[in-house]
Parts: structure tokens; C-alpha cells; sequence
């Protein structure tokens, strides 16, 4: 998924060609007379567009507007948890028409959290796994553009949330496949893409390092399985030089088997996600 930040007024975004238009709207006046402003100030005196978030209106090539699709939603009063809900609502709503280019627009002034906010949310919202689901149908939308009058003092943000989203979409892919298609050799192998980055070291241990190295308890556990353990480093050297180093430890397994046959059938599926 592409994300873009641009500069983007309601007028503006009147014009401007999209699958879909998301428009963000929180508490307090839209004053300007643009087609989309113009929608915003009927539907509020209607009342059908009242500030709770999550509610919206959804319209299909309504006058005056370029995108095929318009959702006008509210985000309440405005904060990165009432922007999320709006988010996650809109997009929501626009996966019967499978849309491939959205604009998600701040009709108001925004900030550095919910630009955040919106940036994960649309991740969340349209993320599917189809890596082992041949019959699944993958996410509709390649690219998303956030759009705000001023977007002055956003920029790091936007850059961070967009890294977070690769993160999570990265642990998302690997906690949701089987453990057939996530043994720690293919586990490792992804590790060393990582290491593809800038800044970014990898380094594989396999047994015999690993013995060298007299972590027996790791062995012990390892000997549960008929796949070749993998113990992986990976190193990030992107502070300052006088920053004390964050040392993360994950579990690393990708099967447990522990205790199956004395836990209750319920939820056992959920054990996959015990890594």
C-alpha cells in the first residue's frame, strides 16, 4: 500500500480524481463554499451527518465532485482515537466497491497524531491475508493520499506512521500463516530481507552456533521439532552514538505445541498466535 501526504483544501479536493474521497469532518464550522463544504453545511443542517464518530454519508458521483465515490464522515471532536474510528467506518463502508485510489481529507485543521492515527487505520481497516488463502480476495486499495489545508509540521509523523504500518503488516504476515509456511528457516530468511534496509544487520545462528554458544535451553526446546532451529540477531544502528542501546527478546517460536492436550477446544486455533 502507497501512502502520500499533500497539501490539500476542500476545494481542491473537489477537483481532484480518486476511486474515493474520504472527508474527515470534526466538531465546529466548515465556512468555505465549495462543492464539498456546501454538502458538509446541508447535510449538518439535515442532521444527517451529526458529530458522532463513525457516522457518515456515502454518495456516488455527487455534483461538483471528481471522485467516484464521496464519504463524508465524522471524526467527532477531532483527536487521533475519534479520527481512527472514523477512518476505520469509511473504509469499512467502501469495501463493496473495491476501491483501488482513496483521498482521505482533514476538512479541518489536523496534527501530527491523528495523521498518525489515519495512516494506521487505513492499514488496519484494509489489511487481508491471502499468502495460504488461494480463494481470498486480496486488499482493493494500492495507494492512499492524506490531504490537509497545511500540512506544515507533519511530515515526520506521517514518515513514522507509514514505517509503523510496514512493521505491523511485516508481524501480521508471519503470526497469521501456519506453521508449515513459518518455519524458523523461512522465518530467518525473512529476517535477512530486513537487512536489505539501511541500518540494518542481520545475523543467523543454527545449531552448531548455537551449541558453541551452550544455549541448552533453546536446544532442548528446538528438539520438539523435526525443523533446524534458527536463533536471529538483528541490529539496528540508528541513534546517536551516546543513546543507550533497546534491546528487544521475542520468544521466536513458530509452533507451540505446549499443552494441547490439556487445554479446552475452545479458541485452540488462537494457539498459533502463542510465538
Amino acid at each position: 500500500m502507497d501512502f502520500q501526504l499533500e497539501p490539500l483544501t476542500t476545494a481542491q479536493a473537489s477537483n481532484r480524481p480518486a476511486d474515493a474521497l474520504i472527508v474527515l469532518v470534526a466538531e465546529g464550522p466548515v465556512v468555505a463554499t465549495d462543492p464539498i463544504s456546501t454538502l458538509i453545511a446541508q447535510a449538518r443542517k439535515a442532521g444527517d451527518l451529526p458529530d458522532k464518530p463513525g457516522r457518515l454519508l456515502q454518495m456516488y458521483r455527487p455534483p461538483g465532485i471528481a471522485a467516484r465515490m464521496l464519504v463524508l464522515v465524522s471524526s467527532g471532536d477531532g483527536t487521533a482515537a475519534r479520527v481512527r474510528s472514523a477512518v476505520l467506518a469509511a473504509i469499512q463502508a467502501l469495501k463493496a466497491s473495491s476501491p483501488r485510489q482513496i483521498a482521505l481529507l482533514f476538512a479541518q485543521k489536523t496534527d501530527a497524531q491523528c495523521v498518525h492515527a489515519a495512516v494506521l487505520a487505513s492499514a488496519d481497516a484494509s489489511y487481508v491475508y491471502v499468502t495460504t488463502k488461494p480463494k481470498a480476495e486480496a486488499r482493493s486499495i494500492a495507494a492512499v493520499t492524506l490531504g490537509a489545508a497545511s500540512i506544515d509540521g507533519l511530515g515526520t509523523a506521517f514518515e513514522r506512521a507509514v514505517a509503523t504500518v510496514a512493521g505491523i503488516e511485516l508481524a501480521k504476515e508471519w503470526a497469521n500463516r501456519p506453521g508449515n509456511h513459518c518455519t524458523p528457516s523461512l522465518l530467518a530468511q525473512a529476517a535477512q530481507q530486513l537487512a536489505t534496509l539501511p541500518g540494518i544487520e542481520c545475523e543467523v545462528l543454527k545449531p552448531k552456533d548455537v551449541a558453541k554458544l551452550g544455549m541448552g535451553a533453546l536446544m532442548a526446546v528446538a528438539q520438539g521439532s523435526s525443523e533446524p532451529l534458527r536463533f536471529i540477531v538483528l541490529r539496528y544502528q540508528g541513534a546517536a552514538k551516546g543513546a543507550a542501546p533497546v534491546v528487544l527478546v521475542g520468544k521466536g517460536i513458530t509452533f507451540d505445541t505446549g499443552g494441547v492436550s490439556i487445554k479446552p477446544a475452545a479458541e485452540m486455533d488462537e494457539m498459533k498466535f502463542d510465538m
